[in-house]
C-alpha cells in the first residue's frame, strides 16, 4: 500500500524557489580534532566521497495490543491501530533542484578556498575502492530510508560497495560504517581531505499517547532538519508480528576527514545540530491520531463453563497534506544552505 502511495508522490511538476520562509533557532554543534595538522600539511586537495540530501514525504506505522483475560474477570479483544501521513505536491524535480543548488554552494566554498576537487576517476584507482561500484548522481532513490526520497547531485559521481536485495546501497567499511574507509582513502590519494555531506529533512514527529488498554498512535507535522533522529515505519518484512515497526536512524552532518593514524583519521571535523532546525510556513501544522480498543465481554455462564464473545478492534487513519512546491523548495533550501555553509566555513577557517 505504501509503495503505491509513495510512487504517486512523484508528480511531473517543475517548481521555482521564490517565496521566503521563516527558520527556527539555529544551534550548530561540531566535534573536531587535529585540524592544525591539515594546516601544517598544506594539502590543497579534497575528494567528496558522498553528498546526500534526504526528503521525507511519507510515514506510516502500527500499534498492536493483544487481548486476553482482564483483572477482575472478563476478556478483552485484540486492538490494532494504523496511521499514515503523506505530502502531496512534491516531485523528483523539486528535490533535485534543491540538492543541485546545495552542491553548487558547497563546491563554490571549497574552490574559493583554493581546494582542488579530486575526480571520481582518480579515486576509483585506489585500493580502497578496488571492488566498489561507480555511481552517477541525479537520480532519486526510495530504497535508502523508508518513506524518504534520497537524492544525490546531478553529474556527481561516487562509489558504493553494492546493493542489498531491496536496492539499498551498501556503503562499505567496517561493520558497514563508511567513515572507517576514509583514513585509508585519504592516504591512498596522497593524504588529501575527504568531504562527506548528509542532510535529512523530516516532516513527521511521533506524538505522545496515553497507553491505556488499547492501541494508540499520534503523528504531528513538523518540517525540520534533524541532527540525529530515528524514523519509525511499518515493517515491510513478509513475515512480521502485528504492530511491528522498523527503526531507521538518520542524521545530518557536514564532515571532513584527513590523514591516517592507525585505523583512524589524524584530523576530523563533524558538524551537526544541537537541536533541530525548524522550517516554518511550509507544511500545515496538524495532528493525526488513530486509536483502537478490543471489545470487552464479562462472559455468559453455561453448563459447560463461562463463554466469552469478544470483538477485535481495528482503526485506520490516513492524511494527505498538500504543500506548495515553491514554498517547500525555498524553505528547505534556506535551512539546508544555512546548515551546510556554516559548517563548511567553520572547517575551512581552520585551514
Amino acid at each position: 500500500m505504501k509503495h503505491i502511495f509513495f510512487g504517486a508522490m512523484l508528480l511531473l511538476f517543475l517548481p521555482a524557489c521564490m517565496v521566503a520562509q521563516t527558520l527556527g533557532e539555529f544551534k550548530p554543534k561540531d566535534t573536531s580534532f587535529g585540524l592544525d595538522k591539515i594546516r601544517k600539511s598544506k594539502t590543497n586537495k579534497i575528494y567528496i566521497s558522498g553528498f546526500e540530501v534526504n526528503y521525507q514525504i511519507y510515514n506510516e506505522k502500527e500499534d498492536y495490543k493483544q487481548g486476553g483475560s482482564m483483572l477482575g474477570g472478563g476478556q478483552r479483544g485484540d486492538a490494532l491501530a494504523q496511521i499514515s501521513v503523506g505530502l502531496d505536491g512534491l516531485d523528483e524535480k523539486t528535490v533535485q533542484e534543491i540538492t543541485d543548488k546545495l552542491y553548487k554552494d558547497y563546491l563554490a566554498k571549497l574552490q574559493a578556498k583554493g581546494l582542488t576537487i579530486i575526480s571520481a576517476d582518480e579515486a576509483g584507482k585506489t585500493d580502497t575502492y578496488a571492488d566498489f561500484t561507480r555511481m552517477k548522481g541525479g537520480k532519486i532513490s526510495a530504497a535508502e530510508i523508508p518513506g524518504v526520497m534520497n537524492s544525490t547531485p546531478t553529474d556527481f559521481e561516487y562509489y558504493v560497495k553494492g546493493f542489498n536485495k531491496d536496492g539499498k546501497a551498501k556503503k562499505g567499511g567496517f561493520m558497514g560504517t563508511e567513515t572507517s574507509l576514509f583514513p585509508k582513502l585519504s592516504k591512498d590519494l596522497g593524504d588529501v581531505i575527504i568531504g562527506n555531506v548528509d542532510i535529512t529533512i523530516l516532516f513527521v514527529k511521533d506524538g505522545e499517547t496515553f497507553a491505556g488498554n488499547g492501541a494508540k498512535l499520534k503523528i504531528k507535522t513538523d518540517l525540520r532538519i534533524v541532527g540525529s533522529e530515528a524514523i519509525l515505519m511499518t515493517e515491510d518484512a513478509k513475515i512480521k508480528m502485528k504492530g511491528q515497526n522498523s527503526v531507521t536512524q538518520v542524521v545530518s552532518s557536514v564532515a571532513f576527514y584527513h590523514g591516517k593514524m592507525g585505523a583512524g583519521s589524524t584530523s576530523q571535523y563533524v558538524g551537526s545540530l544541537g537541536k533541530q532546525l525548524d522550517i516554518d510556513g511550509v507544511v500545515d501544522e496538524t495532528t493525526v491520531k488513530s486509536a483502537a480498543a478490543g471489545g470487552v465481554s464479562q462472559g455468559t455462564s453455561t453448563i459447560y463453563g463461562t463463554f466469552y464473545s469478544v470483538q477485535n478492534g481495528n482503526s485506520k487513519n490516513a492524511k494527505i497534506i498538500t504543500v506548495d512546491a515553491a514554498k517547500y523548495c525555498e524553505g528547505v533550501y534556506a535551512a539546508a544552505n544555512k546548515f551546510l555553509v556554516h559548517h563548511t566555513d567553520e572547517f575551512l577557517s581552520a585551514l
